[in-house]
Formats: C-alpha cells, sequence, structure tokens
C-alpha cells in the first residue's frame, strides 16, 4: 500500500507545482499586459494634456492564445487637478502591436478613442 500511495503523492504534488507555475506565469503576462496598457493611457493623457498625480492602476482579464493575449482592462487613476481618469480596454495584445477598443475619459468625458494602440506591445512568448 505505501509503494502505491507514494507515487501517487508524487504525482499530486507534481500536478500542484505546475499548477502553482501557471498561475505565476499568467499573473506575470497579466502584469506586463497592464503595464503596456498603463503606458498608453499615461501617453493619451499627456498628448490631452492631463497629467496624473496617482494612476492610472489596470486591472487585466486577459487570456492567452498562442502569443497574444485577448480581452479586456479597466484602468482609474486621478489627475493633479483630483479630475477622476479612467480607461477602458477590450482588444488583442501581442508583440505585433496592440488592437481593439481603447477609451479614455477624463471626468466621464472622452478623450481619446482609439482601435489601434500606438508604440504598444506585449511579448508572450517563451
Amino acid at each position: 500500500m505505501r509503494r502505491i500511495l507514494r507515487p501517487v503523492v508524487m504525482l499530486a504534488a507534481g500536478v500542484l507545482a505546475l499548477t502553482a507555475c501557471s498561475e505565476q506565469l499568467d499573473q506575470g503576462i497579466n502584469d506586463l499586459a497592464a503595464s503596456a496598457l498603463e503606458d498608453a493611457v499615461t501617453r493619451q493623457l499627456s498628448d490631452a494634456g492631463v497629467t496624473l498625480e496617482s494612476g492610472p492602476d489596470c486591472t487585466t482579464d486577459l487570456n492567452r492564445d498562442g502569443t497574444s493575449l485577448t480581452g479586456d482592462a479597466n484602468c482609474s487613476g486621478t489627475a493633479v487637478d483630483g479630475r477622476s481618469v479612467r480607461a477602458e480596454f477590450d482588444g488583442t495584445l501581442s508583440s505585433s502591436g496592440c488592437s481593439g477598443s481603447l477609451g479614455v475619459f477624463v471626468d466621464d468625458e472622452a478623450i481619446a478613442q482609439l482601435d489601434e494602440i500606438p508604440d504598444c506591445s506585449v511579448n508572450v512568448e517563451f
């Protein structure tokens, strides 16, 4: 019985370790995507003359599909004059670019609506 139990326990431990590694990898990729979107939002705000006091902080809900990430993200921040800043993204990020819908809003007024994010890429190849 002990000889059968040991391989089963070792297999279960291996599966748990792989799951933990996969979750860490996915979190790292989501962090990279959030950073790329935060940079894009900051550039759009800067181009509109808006300076941030805090943020933008983006949360992502993305799924990896080969070498690209698809899904959505929401970002929030505060301008130095106290106005509320938010951005919404729904699309695809990859090493060849970021496409989809990016809306950037200051106090709920749209200051940018993009279908293609300039100078944006996320490398998800390993």
